[in-house]
């Protein structure tokens, strides 16, 4: 048994794949990582640059840049092997820094690991970092609990991590960034709208280029705003370094008495400790202890980086001609964008106003709003077959009638405002025979794959004059299947009211019950849409005491909301935000809105993947063409059997 073991082990050490030859081991690694272990017996820094992030969210996404070992490269002071893309600049003083603050507001919150990239000012500045854990739990406490943030931490910066200016894209990344191209190219411009926001998904908004290897270890205390009345500023400082350091053990001098630590502790509701590099922090933990566990235990504590689109250009694309490559950056940079614009929430931050805004993360200055009320005049969606074998059959589910009139229209003395305009394809099966004959004659019949194809049109209705205000519908507010009503904080409506379709799948909450349903109802400030503005804004900002009076002309409205309305988002449409206004203040409280992802639209039915048990063909059509009578549409996949007569 011995021997065979033996003469295996040999065997095994004679193949290429696990054996040697000389002092060089041979192996399969494709980045070189291996051998160069092999030379230098020393940890690899995984501090490494390129790689995608989510500047709304502060989190690492999939890799960019691509990443090799092939040239062995160490740092200068010989500590770490380190990727050949990029370069490393040891800080050459050694110690920590130490520093503490007081945060006032969440919006001025800023992370103590992404703070350089979150102040990179490309779209919605004001949003980066917002929908992180960590701003997340600080906005919680600060509007539920009336509390400020003391925070105190020291931070051991270790060095500065470069990518090179030239490095080569990461291949998934970069086959990605292909089929975008590829769809462009072929006028695919909805599967090319789609992949771009799928590229949002996996690789973030930005790409990090420099990151700063170290560790740092803090405490945020959640103390009560009254204290503030009652102290400076400079005494809540001293204080939570205090409480910082006597919980690590570290001897510092302070002039804080322990009676008035004795009062910050009760003013103080939440309290937490984090390290981040080092051993994680447990209870009894000391600063010596945690400073001597930072080496090999390096994390990034700060970040830069660029925008995601600027990286794509005719350097990291050279195979695609010039305009594909700024048509495939235009295309990120808008899903980038549609990113940003979906998860910015209009509306009064001012806790102290009444038409304080729970969900709002961005001032509208509706905080001081004038006594404006306006009608509601319902909603109604029409239905048209564009092309396909009974493609009329679609539209029963797809039209909604305005309960106000009970047709499609609007009632007199309101004007109807398109919202969205926007095509369904529905796919099916149809059996398609026909003779073929040679010496005989036989019958040949294949399942046909063909698409039917509607439209359908959504309008809302606006007063074009002063109108009695039972006139029109109360409003109770919206929900999708992704999204709850504020008012109920469920996928429904409140008592007294039922629901409208519209669209795929959003319910519009309204009641003509003014007796029952006014105490659930909210003031309604009109729809906006990307194709469409709202007349009511025009309305408040000329007369604010009119009830209601609309020009007839319904183009060129302003995209916003009256004054003392906020905006709230109803749903995406093919990438379109679909937006309502209520009166400021009007959704209080509940849970804050959780970040909306992309893809903000659906994946184009010839996009979508065909079973590979079955032979096919597809025949894809230019989004631009509107098919004539009898010209095939979208794709057909044909699955054949044959009988003979």
């Amino acid at each position: 048994m011995t021997l065979i073991i033996v003469a295996a082990g040999l065997f095994l050490l004679s193949c290429p794949e696990f054996g040697v030859e000389g002092s060089s081991l041979k192996t399969t690694s494709e980045n070189g990582l291996y051998e160069c272990k092999l030379i230098h017996s020393i940890p690899v820094l995984e501090v490494v640059p390129g790689g995608g992030w989510d500047n709304l969210r502060n989190i690492d996404m999939g890799r960019i840049m691509d990443i090799s070992y092939h040239q062995c490269k160490t740092t200068e002071d010989g500590a770490y092997l380190i990727a050949d893309e990029i370069f490393v600049i040891p800080q050459k003083h050694s110690g920590l820094d130490i520093h503490s603050e007081i945060i006032e507001n969440w919006k001025y919150y800023k992370s103590t690991t992404a703070s350089s990239i979150n102040a990179e000012v490309s779209f919605f500045s004001f949003l980066n970092g917002k929908f992180s854990k960590n701003t997340q739990r600080v906005r919680i406490h600060e509007m539920n609990d009336k509390t400020f943030t003391a925070r105190t931490q020291v931070r051991n910066f270790v060095y500065k991590v470069k990518s090179s200016v030239s490095f080569k894209l990461d291949s998934r990344f970069k086959q990605h960034l292909l089929a975008i191209g590829s769809h462009m190219e072929n006028n695919r411009s909805s599967a090319a709208r789609y992949e771009s926001e799928m590229l949002i998904v996996n690789y973030g908004t930005h790409v990090l280029t420099q990151l700063n290897a170290g560790a740092n270890l803090l405490q945020e205390d959640e103390v009560k705003q009254s204290f503030l009345s009652e102290t400076t500023k400079s005494a809540v400082t001293t204080a939570i370094a205090s409480s910082f350091f006597k919980t690590l053990k570290s001897q510092t001098s302070s002039t804080v008495t322990e009676e008035f630590m004795k009062k910050y502790a009760t003013y103080r509701t939440h309290s937490r400790i984090e390290s981040n590099g080092g051993t994680p922090y447990y209870p009894g933990m000391t600063l010596q202890m945690w400073q001597d566990s930072i080496e090999n235990h390096l994390i990034a504590i700060d970040r830069s980086g660029l925008p995601l689109h600027v990286l794509i250009n005719q350097h990291t694309l050279p195979d695609l001609p010039s305009p594909t490559v700024a048509r495939i950056s235009q295309a990120v940079e808008k899903a980038i964008n549609m990113y940003y614009m979906v998860n910015t929430h209009p509306g009064c931050v001012d806790m102290n106003s009444p038409n304080f805004d729970y969900q709002a993360n961005l001032d509208d200055h509706s905080c001081e709003s004038p006594n404006t009320n306006f009608t509601f005049g319902g909603v109604y969606q029409e239905c048209v077959a564009v092309f396909g074998a009974n493609a009329q059959s679609m539209c029963p589910a797809l039209e909604q009638k305005n309960p106000l009139t009970g047709g499609l229209s609007c009632p007199p003395q309101y004007t109807a405002v398109q919202l969205s305009s926007q095509f369904r394809d529905q796919g099916y099966y149809q059996n398609e025979c026909h003779r073929k004959c040679h010496v005989f004659c036989k019958k040949k019949c294949h399942n046909v794959y063909h698409v039917r194809r509607v439209r359908f049109t959504t309008y809302w209705c606006a007063a074009t004059g002063s109108v009695p205000y039972t006139s029109g519908l109360l409003f109770g507010g919206l929900y999708t299947t992704k999204s709850k009503n504020p008012l109920t904080n469920f996928p429904s409506c409140p008592l007294t009211f039922y629901a409208l379709s519209l669209f795929d799948n959003m319910k519009v909450c309204v009641s003509n019950d003014f007796e029952l349903g006014f105490r659930s109802s909210v003031p309604f400030g009109g729809f906006i849409s990307c194709e469409s503005g709202n007349p009511l804004a025009d309305t408040a900002a000329s007369n604010p005491s009119l009830q209601s009076s609309v020009p007839t002309n319904p183009s060129g409205y302003s995209k916003s909301c009256p004054r003392g309305f906020s905006q709230h988002v109803a749903d995406i449409i093919q990438s379109c935000q679909v937006l309502y206004c209520v009166k400021s203040g009007a959704f209080t409280g509940g849970e804050l809105l959780p970040i909306r992802l992309p893809p903000f639209s659906t994946q184009p039915l010839q996009a979508v993947g065909l079973p590979s048990t079955e032979n096919y063909t597809m025949q894809w059509m230019d989004e631009t063409q509107v098919p004539t009578q009898g010209q095939g549409a979208g794709y057909t996949r044909t699955a054949g059997s044959e009988r003979h007569e």
